[in-house]
């Protein structure tokens, strides 16, 4: 019975784990980069490499000079590698096949958010073996493990996006499960370790090559130190090394130092920006994940000993990773959450493991009649400390629990499906904005112009659009849409949302990076000032619309 009921437990987790990662998945539509990712997934489809260049549209976000990131002569885009554009294409080819956006969202978001809910559990995977020949245990935390995942809103917002995030917690967690199964489990042998770790860390410098230098050299440090005390032989560095050799004809074709070098040339660089950027992320983790109740736990345990040897060894082992991840993760002057978020199942199996620990340190010191009663206090405690660490950032569960009862819609949701009624043939607009250009590219194929990155300007110009769409949050490219609106006749259309940042975003933190983070409820607003308004050029000789200034 008791077997039945934990069992039972980890299918409700489970369960709400998916209601929450899966519910309205097509809300909102495709924001800027999810687009960009979309698109060039388009490309792969019709050259097979992701072409900066099409017939009409230009795909390019890394800034006016185009002669960075774009390879010469194939004019592919290198300004990141390309796994998640050759992941988007089985969902684009599907998509293809919907005329409704939500539907075509859908379709391309839904093998990111299975990639992130597999990523979950092969974590789990990789930490499970911690309690090899206690079923009951593992089965406890499992349901723990994947109840406190459906708790970190943070974690499932990233899930769900067309980018690499979901990716990167899938790899992140197989290449664990490989290395704790050779180097902790002793359930690998030298050579399957050695060929399943360099291919791992292959595919993770396709899908995102800044946690490529992260994993390879926190892992080699790893084993190197274990040599050096005599704990491992050196020849275990073998598998960083293959890695190293496959990647390096990538590392020449992608320009990654040079591009990387271009990209930190954009922006001012200092020790205390670096520190600046150590506490966003520590704030981040410890605001919305579960890093206070670790350290917490991890501080205990180190205190009295709790838990087995090979318990300590990997959260110990875990929680030092994480630490040089941020570390390295930091040196990066866009320190974004998202590039963080492979630590979320990693703090979380941390926590866990140190609370399980504490849980049994308690329970075997006391009396035999005591025995359960003090178990029970322990996890009571354990809980309520850890919901009182969380409590202020509590609003983010119930935020997200609004957001799968009524669909958000963000400025694009009230926009695109407008010009889709209003256009029997969007394709043949042409779409000034200055903002989640892509979006228009994807959903109308629509000649679209101006963009973000102002790297066609000259040309753009030249071209007279149908509808301008101006976003506020841009002033530098938005004075790129005022000559277009200073000549022609327009009408102006409002709409009853606020001009945001973006459509939407997963960051769940304010930063100077990211001013306007994620909303869960639509930002409906009835003030003329703030409401979303775009141009369509009037087919009357005199102007029919109110003033034409973005």
């Amino acid at each position: 019975m008791k077997r039945i009921a934990e069992c039972a437990l980890i299918a409700a987790a489970a369960a709400l784990f998916c209601v929450l990662l899966f519910k309205h998945l097509a809300y909102p539509l495709l924001w800027a980069d999810e687009a960009e990712t979309a698109m060039f997934g388009q490309r792969v489809l019709e050259h097979g490499y992701p072409k900066v260049h099409g017939a009409r549209n230009v795909v390019y976000q890394f800034g006016p000079n185009i002669a960075v990131g774009v390879k010469e002569g194939s004019d592919a885009y290198i300004g990141t590698t390309w796994g998640q554009f050759y992941f988007a294409v089985p969902g684009l080819a599907w998509a293809r096949g919907a005329s409704d956006p939500y539907q075509r969202t859908f379709r391309v978001r839904l093998p990111f958010a299975l990639a992130g809910a597999v990523g979950v559990g092969v974590w789990l995977l990789a930490l499970l073996p911690v309690f090899t020949g206690e079923p009951a245990r593992q089965r406890r935390f499992a349901a723990a493990f994947l109840l406190l995942s459906a708790a970190s809103v943070s974690l499932i917002l990233h899930l769900r996006e067309v980018r690499y995030y979901a990716l990167l917690v899938l790899l992140g967690g197989a290449i664990f499960r490989v290395h704790l199964g050779y180097a902790v489990y002793g359930r690998l042998g030298f050579r399957r370790w050695t060929l399943e770790l360099a291919l791992l860390l292959f595919l993770l410098f396709h899908c995102f090559f800044q946690a490529f230098f992260a994993f390879s050299g926190l892992l080699g440090l790893e084993r190197a130190v274990a040599a050096a005390r005599g704990r491992a032989a050196w020849r275990e560095l073998a598998p960083f090394v293959a890695a190293g050799l496959l990647v390096a004809p990538w590392l020449v074709y992608f320009e990654t130092f040079a591009t990387a070098s271009a990209f930190a040339d954009a922006f001012s660089f200092s020790a205390a920006d670096y520190a600046a950027n150590l506490g966003a992320i520590v704030l981040h983790f410890l605001r919305h994940e579960f890093l206070a109740p670790a350290l917490l736990a991890r501080g205990l345990v180190l205190a009295t000993g709790a838990g087995s040897a090979r318990g300590r060894r990997v959260a110990g082992g875990l929680a030092a990773f994480a630490g040089g991840f941020v570390a390295i993760g930091c040196l990066n002057p866009l320190a974004l959450e998202r590039y963080f978020v492979v630590l979320s199942p990693l703090v979380t199996g941390v926590f866990l493991l140190d609370a399980f620990a504490l849980v049994r340190w308690v329970t075997e010191r006391a009396g035999a009649t005591r025995r359960r009663l003090a178990s029970a206090a322990t996890v009571a405690l354990i809980a309520g400390l850890t919901l009182a660490l969380r409590e202020p950032e509590l609003d983010t569960l119930r935020g997200r629990l609004a957001e799968i009862t009524t669909p958000y819609r963000g400025p694009l949701d009230f926009v695109i499906p407008y010009l889709l009624a209003r256009q029997p043939d969007p394709e043949a607009l042409v779409i000034a904005t200055n903002y989640e250009e892509c979006a228009f590219m994807y959903y109308l194929g629509s000649h679209v112009i101006i963009g973000l990155s102002l790297n066609n300007l000259v040309r753009d110009h030249q071209l007279e659009p149908d509808v301008v769409v101006p976003r506020g949050g841009y002033p530098r490219s938005l004075m790129q849409l005022r000559p277009f609106l200073e000549r022609g006749s327009w009408e102006e259309q409002r709409f009853p949302v606020r001009d945001l940042h973006h459509n939407n975003v997963p960051a769940l933190s304010r930063s100077r990076f990211i001013p306007d983070p994620h909303r869960f409820r639509t930002a409906a607003t009835d003030d003329p000032e703030q409401q979303l308004r775009i141009y369509l050029r009037s087919s009357s000789a005199k102007r029919t619309g109110t003033s034409s200034s973005p």
